[in-house]
């Protein structure tokens, strides 16, 4: 062991923070426990060998080094053994390195651009109106299953081609395909992982062939035709696996953190009353709003690369083959960047937070959570401006992925 390492594996660290072993209050709120390793231990050693970096500079110099890999085939094996589960997460583009990321990308990303996102604008509006239309004589609602939780999964399906009535089941078998991320694991949360896995590609399997039976369209109208089409055409080329996993996906990925920031940000609102009143106020601000939002909220937690070779970041140095996580939900709230940072101010510029990742593997579906906030959220404040929680939400008990299961809430 060189030096180097030697300084950079402290083999007793002080810090009592364990990201195998989270307590309760961390599913609550995750920000005091992250402001504690900033200022104490910003490059923390897991019992995995793993470093977990929560300061923004650390966390951006690693995404900066094009190095990094994101394959991780060989501990997700040990991880979740054989089958679908661990062949999802080792053929999805999500974990897959140029040049079979960029391969794999190209063929979806038209459907994800500023400009097709903005054709689904107005009925993202419809959807937003009709839900609060349908909660407005209710006054007491479960914020979660009757609103936020109902918009990005009708709106992914609309872009898959898939009818609206399979959301639910796309919303279950996707949590059950995600949770076995999380750091600390039981064998039956892989075990569902993997049936829901197989199920899915059930489920694809179908809609796959229906589009196999039909000509191939010259402008794809969504996105399961259009994997069909490239697998036709063989330009690029993509195999039914690949096809399948990038469904399963982008299908996650299109519903859930959306979901969570949607909630997240109606919670940080009620919160912040001022705040709340100022969106109702001037619905303007939500330029602006979506991006403190995102910051504020961060719904993907945690994210990570392996090293390929020694990089050095401004807390220390970082070993070759090292497993590296992001914390970039503690990286949105570093005081070094953000001023105040446990506060939610709509107006704040600039605001170069990290939620969505960055580099390469930048979140695909960007636009399209800030267009279905940005519709939203002001409609909310503007419908229900002074609306309460009945009592405290129920938080996923998830450290990469922060969302709620279940919000009441009182509207006014």
């Amino acid at each position: 062991m060189s030096t180097t390492e030697m300084m950079a594996r402290p083999t007793a660290p002080g810090s009592r923070f364990d990201l195998f072993n989270l307590p309760d209050a961390y599913y609550r709120d995750p920000a005091p426990f992250y402001k504690a390793l900033r200022d104490n231990e910003p490059l923390l050693w897991n019992s995995d060998g793993s470093v977990l970096l929560t300061r923004y500079d650390d966390v951006k110099a690693v995404w900066r080094d094009l190095s990094g890999r994101v394959n991780r085939a060989e501990a997700y094996a040990k991880k979740f053994g054989e089958g679908p589960l661990l062949e999802h997460h080792t053929s999805s583009m999500l974990f897959r390195d140029p040049p079979d990321h960029d391969r794999l990308r190209d063929i979806v990303n038209p459907f994800f651009t500023p400009s097709s996102i903005e054709r689904l604008r107005t009925a993202v509006r419809e959807i937003v109106e009709r839900l609060i239309e349908e909660v407005r004589e209710k006054r007491e609602i479960d914020f979660v299953a009757e609103f936020s939780s109902r918009i990005p999964i009708q709106v992914i399906c609309d872009i898959f081609g898939v009818p609206r009535s399979d959301g639910p089941l796309i919303r279950d078998l996707g949590a059950q395909v995600l949770f076995p991320l999380n750091p600390a694991v039981s064998a039956e949360a892989i075990a569902a992982g993997h049936e829901a896995t197989r199920k899915f590609k059930d489920y694809l399997s179908e809609h796959f062939n229906y589009w196999r039976r039909q000509p191939v369209e010259d402008m794809p109208t969504n996105i399961i035709s259009a994997l069909v089409a490239a697998e036709k055409r063989g330009n690029p080329p993509i195999s039914e696996v690949e096809m399948a996993h990038m469904c399963i996906l982008v299908l996650n990925g299109g519903h859930e953190t959306t979901t969570n920031l949607i909630g997240l940000s109606t919670l940080a609102l009620m919160k912040h009353p001022d705040q709340m009143a100022l969106l109702a106020k001037e619905p303007s601000v939500i330029g602006p709003g979506v991006e403190e939002c995102l910051r504020y909220t961060t719904p993907l937690q945690l994210q990570g690369r392996r090293t390929t070779q020694e990089v050095q970041v401004p807390s220390g140095t970082i070993p070759a083959d090292t497993e590296v996580i992001f914390a970039q939900v503690s990286a949105n709230r570093d005081e070094r960047v953000f001023a105040d940072p446990d506060r939610l101010q709509l107006t704040r510029q600039p605001n170069a937070h990290l939620a969505f990742g960055a580099g390469i593997h930048v979140c695909l579906g960007r636009p399209l959570a800030r267009m279905e906030a940005a519709e939203a959220l002001p409609a909310l404040a503007r419908h229900f401006p002074s609306m309460q929680l009945i009592d405290e939400p129920v938080f996923a008990r998830s450290a990469r992925f922060r969302g709620i299961q279940s919000m009441r809430v009182r509207l006014y």
